[in-house]
């Protein structure tokens, strides 16, 4: 397998995660009917009103850290007190 010895998915890290410095996130959310969509950070609005709904059973970002590019699964509690205080000013 291609780097089978390499993490991609990171579970339990997203705090390692600069959602407040970094305007080229790539969130990915998956929803309990199957479906899924996506956006940039920049889309934090929709993004939250969407989580709230219930209707999100997870959220995942895609970050290129120092070395490689990795699936970070969110916690979506966490994501949504994170970018309201980074940017609900």
């Amino acid at each position: 397998m291609l780097n089978d010895r390499v993490e991609r998915v990171q579970v339990g890290r997203y705090k390692d995660v600069p959602l407040e410095t970094n305007g080229n996130l790539w969130l990915i959310w998956y929803y309990h009917n199957g479906s899924w969509d996506s956006d940039t950070i920049s889309g934090w609005r929709e993004i939250v009103k969407e989580i709230e709904t219930g209707n999100v059973k997870e959220l995942f970002c895609v970050w290129h850290g120092s070395y490689r590019t990795n699936l970070f699964l969110m916690d979506k509690k966490d994501f949504i007190k994170r970018v309201k205080k980074a940017f609900s000013k």
